[in-house]
C-alpha cells in the first residue's frame, strides 16, 4: 500500500514548523544556531518563507559546520547576554555530535533551546513527511533522548503540531529558571509538516520563576555571624554571572572588609585588583591561607569552593553558610560540604537583602581588618609580578615583539 502524499502540498500552508519559528521570535531569540539534515524541511521551508514576506523579526541563522560548534556558540551567546538561544540539530547523530558541549552547558548552568528532529514517524506516505531515504531507518533509535537526559533540565517529544508553541514556552520557561540549565526537545518530521492554526500566547504569562527572598530569621542568623566575625571570607566562582550581583558583592566586601576568595572562577565575579580580592584556587595541592584563617565563610555560588583532601577550613569553630541555587548540588552522586546553612536563593537576591539590613545599622569600625586584607592582597601582586617577570631580562628585551609592545 502507498499514499502519494509526500510532496503533494503546492502552496504554503501553515504548519507546525511556522509555529515554532514564531514562537522563537517572540521569546526574543535572536540566532538560531543550526545544522540541519533531512529532518528540516518544514523547518527550512518557513524560514525561507518568512524571508521572503520581509519578516525582520525571525531570528537569524548561524550555519555551523559541526554541531558542538552550534551548541557551544549558543552557549556562549547565552553566559554573556542571559538570553536563551536555540540550536537545532538532526536526529540522533546530530545529538551525538553535539558531544562535550552538553556537558558545558549543563554543568555550567546555561540556558540553551535544543531541538533535534527524529526519523520520519510512516514509511508509505500517510503522512507529510513520510521515509523517503534509506537513513531514516539506520537513526530510528528507541531512545533519543536518552543520549543527553542525564544532562538536561527538560527533555520532550513534540507530537501534534497543535501545542508546539506551548511546549517550546514550557521549556525555555524551565531553562530559564533557576537553577537553569539546557533543554532538549524533538519531533518528527510529519509533526513539522502538520497544518496548524496560529496560536496566541500572552509572553508575559510565560516568565521563568521568580526569585523568593531568604526568610527574616535566617537573614539575621547571618547578619550577626557577619558583625561577630573577626576573618569573614567569601568564597565564590560563578557570581558573576549575574552582573549586578557583582556591584552588590563589592558593596559587602568593603563595607565590612570581607575578604574574596574565588575558586575556578567562570565569570568575572570581583575585580582581581580590588584591595579586597585574595586570590584564586584551583588544583593546587596546598592549603590557602585565608581559608585556613576564616571564622565565617559565606559561599556564595560555587560548586567546589575548595577541594577537601588538600585544602580547607582549619579553624574548628569556623561557620559555614552556603548561598546557591542549587547548594545541594543534587545531580552531583558524591558531593558534601558541612555547613551551618544551606539556602537556595539567588546571590543577588541574597546580597540586596544583606546590604539593605547593613544600611538600617550602625557602620563597624573595620579599618584594621582592611589594613591585614588589603597587605595580603598586594603581597599577592607583588608576587604575580615575579612570576610573570623574565629571568634574562636582556635577552628578552632583544625580543622583537617586545619592542613593538614597548612602542605601542
Amino acid at each position: 500500500m502507498t499514499n502519494t502524499n509526500v510532496g503533494t502540498v503546492a502552496t504554503k500552508t501553515y504548519t507546525a514548523a511556522d509555529e515554532m519559528i514564531e514562537s522563537f521570535a517572540q521569546m526574543g531569540v535572536r540566532y538560531l544556531f543550526v545544522n540541519l539534515g533531512s529532518d528540516h524541511p518544514a523547518i527550512i521551508e518557513s524560514l525561507s518563507a518568512f524571508k521572503q514576506q520581509g519578516r525582520t523579526d525571525i531570528p537569524e541563522v548561524i550555519m555551523c559546520q559541526h554541531e558542538m560548534v552550534a551548541l557551544s556558540a549558543a552557549h556562549g551567546y547565552a553566559q554573556v547576554t542571559g538570553k536563551p538561544q536555540a540550536v537545532i540539530v538532526h536526529v540522533d547523530c546530530g545529538t551525538q555530535n553535539l558531544g562535550g558541549a552538553v556537558h558545558n552547558a549543563a554543568r555550567g548552568r546555561i540556558p540553551v533551546f535544543i531541538f533535534a528532529g527524529m526519523s520520519p514517524i510512516t514509511q508509505e506516505g500517510e503522512l507529510i513527511g513520510s521515509r523517503n531515504e534509506y537513513i531514516h531507518w539506520l537513526q530510528d533509535v528507541s531512545d533519543q533522548r536518552g543520549i543527553v537526559r542525564e544532562y538536561m533540565k527538560y527533555t520532550n517529544e513534540i507530537r501534534t503540531g497543535k501545542n508546539v508553541r506551548q511546549l517550546i514556552q514550557r521549556s525555555v520557561q524551565l531553562a530559564e529558571s533557576d537553577p537553569k540549565g539546557p533543554v532538549y526537545v524533538t519531533a518528527a518530521r510529519e509533526v513539522l509538516e502538520e497544518e496548524v492554526t496560529p496560536v496566541s500566547i500572552d509572553q508575559k504569562k510565560w516568565r521563568p520563576v521568580r526569585h523568593a527572598a531568604m526568610a527574616g530569621e535566617d537573614l539575621a542568623e547571618i547578619i550577626q555571624a557577619l558583625t561577630e566575625a573577626k576573618h569573614p571570607l567569601i568564597v565564590t566562582t560563578y557570581l558573576g554571572r549575574n552582573h549586578q550581583a557583582v556591584d552588590e558583592l563589592i558593596q559587602l566586601s568593603e563595607r565590612l572588609a570581607i575578604a574574596v576568595l574565588e575558586s575556578a572562577p567562570s565569570y568575572m565575579n570581583f575585580p582581581s585588583n580590588h584591595s579586597m580580592h585574595v586570590g584564586y584556587v584551583w588544583n593546587e595541592a596546598k592549603q590557602d591561607p585565608m581559608l585556613a584563617n576564616a571564622d565565617l565563610i559565606l559561599v556564595i555560588d560555587s560548586d567546589v569552593p575548595w577541594i577537601p583532601l588538600t585544602n580547607r577550613p582549619q579553624q574548628e569553630n569556623a561557620k559555614i553558610y552556603y548561598i546557591d541555587v542549587d547548594p545541594l548540588k543534587e545531580k552531583a552522586p558524591l558531593w558534601y560540604i558541612p555547613s551551618d546553612g544551606f539556602f537556595q536563593i539567588d546571590s543577588l537576591t541574597f546580597l540586596k537583602q544583606v546590604n539593605r539590613a547593613f544600611d538600617q545599622r550602625e557602620s563597624l569600625d573595620v579599618s584594621e581588618r582592611w589594613k591585614s586584607v588589603e597587605s595580603y592582597h598586594n603581597q599577592l601582586q607583588v608576587n604575580r609580578l615575579r612570576l610573570e617577570r623574565a629571568t634574562d631580562e636582556v635577552e628578552l628585551r632583544q625580543n622583537k615583539y617586545v619592542q613593538v609592545y614597548e612602542m605601542c
